[in-house]
């Protein structure tokens, strides 16, 4: 079974992930360039880079851990899985996908709204920026649903690739 337009879907999920986190690590990199230039070259710091980078690299690193997950970069036990027969090892695949996305839609998803809603509840703002906190950890919920998108995809996947080779026998 192929599912031209999934994979189109797909495409673009992991074009739109990728130009995300290049536009957040590029502007990170220029928001750190511009605190150099201004403590160095102007002797006066831009008070607002320190907080922007760092929010900046929260963002990074949340998204590109989904991104790493979407192109099987992360880190992985591949020691065990390759003791396993073909069947055992897909199995295997199966209940990781499945632990990763209930991890994904409880901790991130769940757990990351529950907090982005109650922090603005309480109506806090970051000191420098002027700008409501809840926007910066808005990147929980959104990095949970690319992550369950991915989980979705290689679930399918691994059951399809199971279901051949048993009609193979």
């Amino acid at each position: 079974m192929d599912f031209p337009a999934l994979k189109i879907i797909a495409k673009w999920r992991d074009k739109i992930l990728e130009v995300f986190v290049m536009v957040i690590v590029s502007a990170m990199v220029l928001a750190v360039l511009w605190q150099v230039f201004t403590r160095l070259i102007l002797k006066n710091p831009a008070i607002w880079t320190e907080e922007t980078s760092t929010i900046l690299l929260m963002w990074t690193g949340i998204l590109a851990a989904s991104l790493a997950y979407g192109k099987k970069a992360h880190v992985s036990m591949e020691y065990f899985a390759q003791k396993l027969s073909f069947k055992k090892g897909k199995i295997l695949d199966l209940v990781i996908t499945f632990l990763i996305a209930v991890f994904a839609f409880y901790v991130m998803l769940v757990g990351g709204m529950r907090y982005v809603t109650t922090i603005f509840q309480t109506g806090q703002t970051s000191p420098t920026l002027g700008i409501k906190t809840g926007y910066f950890y808005l990147c929980l919920p959104i990095s949970a649903f690319f992550i369950l998108t991915y989980c979705i995809e290689f679930f399918v996947q691994d059951l399809l690739i199971l279901s051949r080779k048993r009609s193979d026998k």
